[in-house]
C-alpha cells in the first residue's frame, strides 16, 4: 500500500498473500500502482486506488496496518467499519484523541485489537512483571531504563543516508516522531508494564544532532529528535529517570 500521496512518505506495501503472492497492490497514484503491483505481481484486477476497497473486501480476513503513522486512523477505523479485527503498527495515531477514538471504536465493535508493541514478549519484562505483582522485591520506588539504537552510527542495517527506508524515520515532515516515537514509545510501555505502574508526570529534554550539510538530505529535512533523557514520575509516587 502506498499512501504518500505527494507528500514523500516512504511508499509501503500492504497486501492479501495467497501461496507467497501478493494478492493486492494499493496506490492512489496510477503511476506508482502500477509499479508496485508489477514488483509484487499482483493481478490487474486486484490493483486498487484505496485501502479502504481492500480492507473491505469479502476474502480479507483481519487486517495488519503497516503503513506511515499518518494513515492509522482511516484504515484501523475502516477495519472496525468492516468487522475485521486489527492488528497497528506503533503509532496508533498522532494524537491522545484519535488513539481514544479508535481504542472506543473497536470496544464497541467487540472486536480483536492490538497494538505491536513487541517487548511485552520479551522473557526479562514478563519476568520483571510477574516479580513485581508477586511482591519480590518490595514496592517500587526507583526506575531506571534505557533503550539505546546504533543505527545512525553503523551501517548494519544498511546506509541511513542513501536508503529511503531510515531516511523518513529522521523527517517529521515524512511521518517520523524521531527517537522518542521510533523506540521511546516501546521503553515506556515496558516500563509500565513491567511495573505494573502508570506515569503521573514526566519531563523530558530532547536533541537533534546535525547530521547533513544543511540539515538535510535530498527531500529529507533531518529534523525530529534524536536523543531523549526522562525524569518520571509514577501513579505510586516512584522516580525514574528514562533515556533514549
Amino acid at each position: 500500500l502506498d499512501r504518500s500521496e505527494g507528500r514523500g512518505a516512504p511508499p509501503v506495501s500492504l497486501a492479501l498473500a495467497h501461496d507467497e503472492a501478493i494478492g493486492a497492490a494499493v496506490s492512489p497514484d496510477l503511476a506508482r500502482l502500477g509499479l508496485l503491483a508489477e514488483e509484487w505481481k499482483a493481478a490487474q484486477e486486484h490493483r486498487r486506488r484505496a485501502g479502504e476497497e481492500l480492507i473491505a473486501a469479502a476474502d480479507v480476513d483481519a487486517v495488519l496496518v503497516t503503513s506511515w503513522g499518518a494513515t492509522h486512523e482511516q484504515y484501523v477505523l475502516a477495519a472496525i467499519a468492516a468487522g475485521k479485527p486489527c492488528f497497528c503498527e506503533k503509532p496508533l495515531a498522532l494524537n491522545h484523541g484519535d488513539a481514544m477514538a479508535m481504542t472506543e471504536a473497536a470496544e464497541r465493535a467487540g472486536l480483536i485489537n492490538m497494538v505491536n508493541l513487541t517487548y511485552r514478549n520479551a522473557h526479562a519484562v514478563q519476568m520483571a512483571r510477574r516479580m513485581v505483582a508477586a511482591g519480590e522485591i518490595g514496592d517500587i520506588r526507583h526506575v531506571d531504563a534505557s533503550y539505546l539504537q546504533s543505527w545512525l552510527t553503523g551501517s548494519h542495517w544498511g546506509d541511513w543516508r542513501t536508503d529511503e527506508r531510515w531516511l523518513w524515520r529522521l523527517s517529521s515532515a515524512h511521518g517520523s516522531k524521531g527517537v522518542l516515537g521510533d523506540i521511546g514509545i516501546h521503553i515506556l510501555d515496558f516500563v509500565t508494564f513491567g511495573t505494573g505502574l502508570d506515569v503521573a508526570a514526566l519531563q523530558a529534554r530532547m536533541r537533534t544532532f546535525d547530521k547533513a550539510e544543511g540539515g538535510a538530505i535530498g527531500p529529507y529535512t533531518l529534523d525530529v529528535n534524536d536523543s531523549v533523557a526522562m525524569t518520571v514520575e509514577f501513579s505510586n509516587g516512584a522516580l525514574g529517570v528514562v533515556h533514549m
